[in-house]
């Protein structure tokens, strides 16, 4: 009897974890659902938008299609999942507008059209996953987007959506090449501005208040540019470039792909409501001049932003590079590799102005013994208490190093052997006064110091490191836990 209460605990038990192991699982995917739930709903309203703002009367071709775009980010995020959702979008945004022509079947040719949309966003995905699977990282990169992500997706879906609308006569076939092209141009653009402000914000998403001034300052000089050029000064809408490339420079790439996407925008839907430069008694030549300025100011934009970030990458991987080469890891000191050119700089210098300066070595007493006793670990502890003690009693011009084990360097600029006398007597007292607790262990430990000042002449840096050394090994042998200190001269020399 107990054995059967016994299996049925842990079948009870096995079950449970089971269960809170589907859990975060099925979570997630309600999550995923929302999102791809939110994405259907967010293509449908930049679908109506867009036909409503970005269409040019009377033809109602519409300049920027932003809908494109969602749905390549859509099929990005949830795969095959998104294809019916935006197929489903597109097909209730799209159906008012065809069901108005009083044409046949407009349930079938708006079925056709909305299922070429769903196919752009999958096409441009796959694009995206096979030549640029770590997304936009330089400019380079820019064109292999351009083509193979903006352009091809968008040539097969138009090319569908223009033969399905001329066969179901809802345009003529004379009209199809203008609508094929327009068609093109405007899923692109959607593309263009969409994706690289989807990846800029997934990869950062901070907002720092500098850059967020800066960001409204930037807006406001465009929203005034903006008025000046559709209010009959048409020239003003050539400085949105500079200042956009100004921006570009000192703020992450998220708030720059957000104001040109925002200002991009408000272009093209202040020319769908005729107004602005880029009117002409020519629809096509002025439609044709709009699209270019778009597309070569996001494009110069994006390649200015996404170089600029490759090269504070390159900095920030340099700097990193040049911190572990330079910093001793434990405690954070400079090391020998970086202290001696220091200690050679600042000799030429003091030679140079006939000034002093003054050099310390310094050792902890009997660490091979706190080793022994409490292991490394507690060793390590030792090390980094005394180079955080040495920071604190040095000035900012100070440079304290670790040479290596527990052997340590400070060099004092402008300063004699008295000046840091006193500032190594006070760093002996305070290490000699405190216990290092590291768990259980309480440590006590002292050092041992030798100073030597540089007074001019012909001395050379190895002549004070040596004289400086043999006072610490004075201070040693006489006893350890004292400063020892002199001069290096010519004479001495």
């Amino acid at each position: 009897m107990s054995n059967m209460v016994n299996k049925l605990k842990s079948s009870a038990s096995s079950l449970g974890g089971q269960d809170g192991q589907s859990h975060p699982a099925f979570k997630k995917k309600l999550q995923d659902l929302a999102w791809a739930l939110f994405g259907m709903g967010l293509y449908y309203l930049a679908a109506r938008t867009g036909m409503q703002l970005f269409a040019l009367k009377p033809s109602n071709i519409t300049l920027l299609w932003l809908a494109s775009g969602i749905g390549m980010v859509m099929c990005m995020r949830h795969g095959l999942l998104a294809l019916p959702l935006v197929v489903f979008a597109s097909f209730c945004a799209n159906y008012p507008g065809m069901a108005e022509a009083h044409r046949s079947s407009p349930i079938l040719y708006t079925l056709i059209s909305a299922s070429a949309d769903g196919m752009a966003g999958l096409v441009a995905m796959l694009m995206m996953r096979l030549s640029l699977p770590a997304g936009l990282k330089q400019a380079q990169d820019l064109l292999h987007f351009g083509i193979k992500v903006c352009l091809i997706p968008t040539m097969l879906s138009s090319l569908i959506i223009s033969l399905n609308l001329a066969v179901g006569g809802y345009i003529r076939w004379d009209e199809a090449g203008n609508f094929f092209r327009m068609l093109v141009l405007a899923d692109s653009l959607g593309i263009l501005l969409i994706y690289p402000l989807y990846q800029a914000w997934r990869d950062d998403h901070q907002l720092h208040q500098v850059e967020v001034q800066r960001l409204v300052l930037t807006g406001l000089g465009i929203g005034i540019l903006l008025y000046l050029a559709f209010r009959g000064h048409p020239g003003f809408i050539y400085f949105i470039l500079p200042v956009l490339l100004l921006l570009a420079f000192y703020v992450n790439l998220n708030l720059v792909t957000l104001i040109v996407a925002v200002s991009m925008v408000a272009i093209i839907a202040m020319t769908g409501q005729q107004l602005g430069p880029f009117q002409s008694g020519n629809l096509v030549e002025a439609n044709f001049m709009l699209v270019c300025f778009v597309c070569t100011t996001t494009f110069t934009i994006l390649a200015v932003a996404l170089h600029n970030r490759q090269l504070l990458s390159i900095e920030a991987a340099r700097q990193e590079w040049q911190q572990a080469a330079e910093v001793d890891a434990l405690t954070g000191l400079i090391n020998r590799a970086a202290f001696l050119p220091m200690l050679a700089d600042e000799h030429q210098r003091a030679k140079r102005l006939k000034r002093p300066y003054a050099l310390a070595l310094l050792d902890i007493d009997h660490f091979k013994r706190v080793n022994d006793v409490y292991g490394h670990q507690v060793g390590d502890e030792v090390l980094a208490h005394f180079a955080s003690l040495m920071q604190a009693n040095i000035r900012g011009i100070d440079k304290a190093a670790r040479l290596g084990g527990d052997e340590f360097a400070i060099l004092f600029p402008e300063s004699t052997a008295s000046d840091a006398i006193a500032a190594m007597e006070r760093l002996r007292q305070r290490l000699e006064a405190q216990c290092i607790i590291s768990g259980a262990a309480q440590v006590f430990v002292t050092s041992s110091i030798g100073i030597t000042e540089y007074q001019g002449g012909d001395v050379t840096p190895d002549m004070l490191r040596t004289r400086a050394d043999q006072l610490l090994y004075a201070a040693k042998h006489a006893g350890r836990n004292q400063v020892m200190f002199d001069a290096v001269t010519d004479e001495a020399a």
